[in-house]
């Protein structure tokens, strides 16, 4: 891992809408219980088999009267906004997610 991913561990659920920091970003995601068709493939990025289905990564910048955001990577089943700059920090990230959403405990 290259970059200092942080999970908001607040959720109820360990599936679903996860929220977290990546360096000086924030993100949010929807991780899936398992893979699904239109997910982010860890290896390339590309839309494939993945648990991540929605992924967002912005940094929030305070303004006198308002918040502007700027997205730098968004992917809705597709990529809507991908800037190449953040390629290698995103590629981390989506591989965390993938990694520790498929951990399960076994009895």
């Amino acid at each position: 891992m290259l970059f200092n991913i942080k999970v908001n561990y607040n959720t109820k659920s360990r599936y679903g809408y996860i929220k977290g920091e990546v360096d000086s970003f924030t993100w949010f995601a929807l991780v899936h219980k398992e893979d699904v068709e239109f997910g982010i493939n860890a290896e390339n990025l590309e839309t494939g088999k993945g648990r991540v289905s929605r992924l967002c990564l912005y940094k929030d910048i305070p303004m006198p009267n308002y918040t502007k955001r700027l997205i730098y990577a968004n992917y809705r089943r597709g990529w809507d906004v991908f800037n190449k700059s953040y390629e290698k920090m995103v590629m981390d990230l989506v591989g965390y997610l993938d990694r520790i959403y498929s951990i399960r405990a076994v009895k």
